[in-house]
């Protein structure tokens, strides 16, 4: 979610000039075992979807500068991977909006580039407050770090859209959500893997570098071979294949001070923020919110259409209404998440067909064969094998 982002120089109060870049703020498919209204006092917070029917999602085009960096670093020339993209040669206007999913891909490519599988969660390590800027302030100055990471939800706006951020706290646990909305957008492991690692190193900053999560969740399949750099990085267990990206952490952590109590330029900084969502923000597209909360619950529970139109505060008929609005079903929609989830993970070597079929939210693996045939033509085993044939010939 937290893009590590080049400095570049802002005004403020007309004589004080800060230096700050934006970051990558940082989460399809669950289905929860009990419906969210049966949780003990769940409270959640979340920022709202920024999608315009009309326009696939943009993110600032400075958020390509600490990939590009580290290319440079190795002795390679990034110019022809930005072609390869269509992308902007340096040097590049931090404000540019650049397509979400060209800059997915970039990160995925720079990847196989470097030779470098751990690139993202190496960047989110050394990710530091201060290359936030005013927000980095924001983050370091906030009473306790439920109000720090309420900011970060609230500005990842200005940085990209069609990504959820949403913090849930329950009685002795909270989460922390990192999510790209779009499903189609795939593969993001090094989208998520920096946004992840970039989050446990700002609360490190806040709280100490004593703390650590309780548990990493990852949407994405998990890389073969060792993931010992998953634990050392994050600290804490790592499961992969999970229906969302999530930082699970003690409830108690949400109340806990930060080192830094200088607040004098809060106001100053949040104007700044406020003015640059105003610039950023697009229409809500209601499609966008509702795949969200499926991609939330799918595999895990609950997902049924009056549950999900009652989170959403709208009766069923309301609910159906507005998708029809936008030209698309809940039925559709429920569909095509199953359908981009299952065939990522599908994949993956060290998966199952049983555990990907859980993942998608279907009891059963006959079922997902059935559905399989259906998307594809082929069986989830007959599709690995074609995958497997089809990328062995493009080598």
């Amino acid at each position: 979610m937290l893009a590590c982002p080049p400095i570049f120089i802002i005004a403020i109060r007309a004589t004080l000039l800060i230096t700050y870049a934006i970051g990558h703020v940082a989460a399809a498919f669950s289905d929860l075992l009990q419906d969210l209204s049966s949780k003990p006092q769940v409270t959640r917070t979340m920022q709202p979807l920024t999608h315009s029917p009309n326009t696939y999602p943009k993110i600032r085009a400075n958020l390509l500068e600490p990939i590009l960096e580290v290319i440079r670093a190795q002795n390679h020339d990034p110019a022809s991977l930005l072609r390869d993209h269509a992308l902007p040669q340096a040097p590049i206007d931090p404000y540019q909006l650049i397509p979400l999913g060209k800059y997915v891909a970039l990160f995925e490519q720079a990847a196989l580039l470097l030779r470098d599988p751990f690139l993202g969660l190496k960047l989110g390590q050394a990710f530091r407050p201060e290359l936030l800027g005013p927000l980095g302030f924001i983050f370091q100055a906030s009473a306790n770090l439920r109000q720090a990471l309420l900011q970060l939800s609230a500005h990842v706006s200005v940085w990209q859209s069609a990504t959820r951020v949403e913090l849930i706290a329950g009685d002795n646990t909270a989460d922390y959500i990192y999510q790209i909305a779009d499903p189609s957008l795939r593969p993001r492991r090094q989208d998520a893997e920096y946004s992840m690692a970039s989050i446990c190193s700002l609360i490190r900053n806040f709280l100490g570098d004593q703390w650590a999560p309780i548990e990493v969740h990852f949407e994405h399949a998990g890389p073969p071979g060792n993931r010992r750099a998953y634990t050392q990085a994050l600290h804490a267990p790592i499961f992969f294949g999970q229906n969302i990206n999530r930082l699970v952490m003690h409830v108690g952590d949400l109340g806990r001070a930060g080192i830094s109590s200088d607040r004098s330029m809060i106001p100053f900084m949040e104007r700044h923020l406020h003015d640059l969502a105003r610039e950023s923000r697009e229409p809500e597209s209601f499609a966008r919110q509702v795949n969200y909360l499926i991609a939330r619950r799918l595999g895990s529970g609950l997902l049924s259409l009056p549950s999900i139109a009652q989170e959403l505060g709208l009766s069923a008929r309301s609910f159906q209404r507005r998708l029809a609005e936008e030209r698309t079903s809940y039925r559709s929609l429920v569909r095509d998440q199953r359908r981009t989830l299952a065939e990522s993970l599908i994949k993956d070597r060290s998966t199952t067909v049983t555990a990907v079929a859980h993942t998608v939210g279907y009891a059963e693996t006959a079922v997902l064969s059935r559905a399989f045939k259906v998307w594809t033509g082929a069986s989830p085993r007959a599709f690995i094998r074609r995958e497997r044939h089809a990328a062995a010939a493009n080598r």
